[in-house]
């Protein structure tokens, strides 16, 4: 399995690699980064973009 980290996950790219990671066979997402007082830090972000 890959394992990707994603950077600036709840922007409008970050998000939609998320979503990809979810939906691809073999791609698990391992982390997730977002600056600092956001207000999706500490969510489930494979959750959050659905």
């Amino acid at each position: 399995m890959i394992k990707v980290i994603v950077t600036g996950a709840a922007g409008r790219m970050g998000s939609r690699i998320i979503k990809l990671i979810c939906e691809t066979e073999g791609v698990g997402l391992a982390g997730a980064v977002e600056c600092k007082g956001h207000a999706l830090i500490g969510k489930d972000a494979g959750e959050c973009q659905g």
